[in-house]
């Protein structure tokens, strides 16, 4: 079983992923077509840098309560935070229980984001509008 351990505002975290973490997603046996856009929706998530499923996966993850994470989350330093979604992230992809569907659903959601943060810098640079066009005439 793949497992780790972080700190997240001081406190321990005994990270690994069993049944009962996929379970805390909706992933439940036999049905294959509904556990992978769960599984997809976990990987977003983290991926993504949302703090909600960071929360969950957390709590799944360590046996801890969802309020105890979220209040850890919440006053959490920016490197705490960091090092929460890499962890989440890196037992996704190397667990047993989860590394064959996540390595064939991580690129491409990857990709998406690569390609979202490309067009927000491509908006942001040179393609403002000019003060004058953004007040009413």
């Amino acid at each position: 079983m793949s497992q780790t351990t972080i700190t997240i505002n001081g406190n321990q975290y005994d990270l690994k992923v069993t049944f009962k973490f996929l379970s805390a997603f909706g992933i439940v046996k036999n049905d294959f077509e509904n556990n992978i856009e769960a599984m997809g929706n976990i990987v977003m998530g983290i991926v993504g840098g949302d703090p909600y499923a960071l929360v969950k996966a957390l709590s799944a993850m360590s046996g801890k309560d969802e309020e105890t994470v979220k209040s850890d989350v919440e006053n959490a330093e920016a490197d705490d935070l960091d090092q929460a979604f890499e962890a989440v992230e890196n037992l996704l992809v190397t667990s047993p229980l989860t590394k064959t569907t996540v390595s064939k659903i991580i690129k491409p959601i990857k990709d998406t984001f690569d390609n979202m943060d490309k067009k927000m810098e491509e908006a942001m640079a040179g393609k403002s509008l000019p003060v004058s066009s953004n007040t009413p005439a």
